[in-house]
């Protein structure tokens, strides 16, 4: 497996995908290196395969065809033998250590590895293909997750690497990592899309499990070292869409000099990946706010908040 070759050759960092030709996330067109492992957890995650430093199994009920080959080859029999499941998950995740045999066994897909270890040069092969692209368009690569700064020996080496090639970086970042990771990397780094997922301390434990204290340092650091950073703002009903809350980030981007904000409406597209991998989906009952007229107007109103505050305001990354 070519992943596991990468980790024994040295320096490597674990994918769970990479993304060509990508309109979002940072200018032009991109490439986005999506890296494993996340310190928070967002109750309305949308890549909850993202948070697991590990690799990890999803399991596709729609694709499976009950042959059992995957019970077979499962050495810590973390396999359900109940092959009706009707009763129990497929995986035991207390169980599967993610070593990915019941994915080769599988004839049909439904089970599928997330997460695979890449060296630096390996990434690079893929960015460099499609070069000519950023060029024209002002693209580039984005590091994205998950947390890419928890890697972050690895987020640094292939920041560099894109830097020495004159490629243009960014760096989506949930601002919750050691100082020392920020510093490592801002000299390679041209923009950080930094979320700001709650300005109460209280509430955005609530939101993520975590104090929003590192983050809000954090991103007083970047801002004091002038380092070019854009605001990504998730839009959670219920959570954070409150006037108090969006007028207070207005007055810290004022403070910090910050001009720009994504706002990033909740959606749904987190439910069924939760579900693949047998975790319970927290954000079930919330509002879609890009699906309903309603919904839509909330977040219109939110950006006009925002833009009352001297930023400027984009839906979307």
């Amino acid at each position: 497996m070519k992943g596991l070759l990468a980790s024994r050759r040295g320096l490597a960092g674990l994918v769970f995908n990479l993304q060509r030709y990508s309109i979002h996330d940072g200018p032009g067109i991109r490439t986005i290196v999506f890296l494993k492992g996340c310190p928070l957890r967002c109750v309305y995650c949308c890549n909850p395969e993202s948070q697991a430093a590990q690799p990890e199994v999803e399991f596709w009920n729609d694709r499976c065809q009950r042959c059992g080959a995957c019970v077979a080859a499962c050495p810590r029999q973390a396999i359900n033998p109940d092959l009706s499941l009707s009763s129990g998950p497929k995986i035991d995740r207390q169980l599967c250590d993610g070593c990915g045999l019941c994915t080769e066994a599988c004839p049909a897909n439904a089970l599928h590895m997330l997460g695979a270890w890449y060296d630096v040069a390996e990434v690079m092969d893929q960015v460099l293909r499609d070069a000519a692209y950023y060029r024209r368009s002002g693209g580039g690569v984005t590091l994205s997750g998950g947390e890419p700064l928890a890697q972050p020996t690895f987020a640094r080496e292939l920041l560099r690497a894109c830097h020495e090639r004159n490629i243009h970086t960014a760096v989506e970042t949930c601002g919750y990592v050691d100082w020392q990771a920020f510093e490592n990397v801002i000299p390679y780094v041209d923009l950080f899309l930094f979320d700001l997922k709650h300005t109460d301390g209280t509430a955005h434990r609530q939101l993520t499990g975590h104090s929003n204290e590192p983050i809000l340092d954090n991103l007083r650091r970047l801002s004091k070292v002038g380092a070019p950073v854009t605001l990504r703002l998730p839009l959670i009903p219920l959570h954070n869409l409150t006037e108090s809350h969006l007028r207070t980030v207005g007055e810290l981007a004022a403070q910090l000099g910050l001009q720009e904000a994504h706002v990033m409406p909740l959606h749904h597209l987190g439910r069924d990946k939760a579900q693949r991998l047998g975790r319970d989906y927290r954000a079930q009952n919330l509002p879609d706010l890009r699906g309903t007229q309603e919904g839509q107007q909330r977040v219109q109103w939110a950006c006009d908040i925002l833009v009352t505050s001297g930023l400027t305001v984009h839906v979307g990354g």
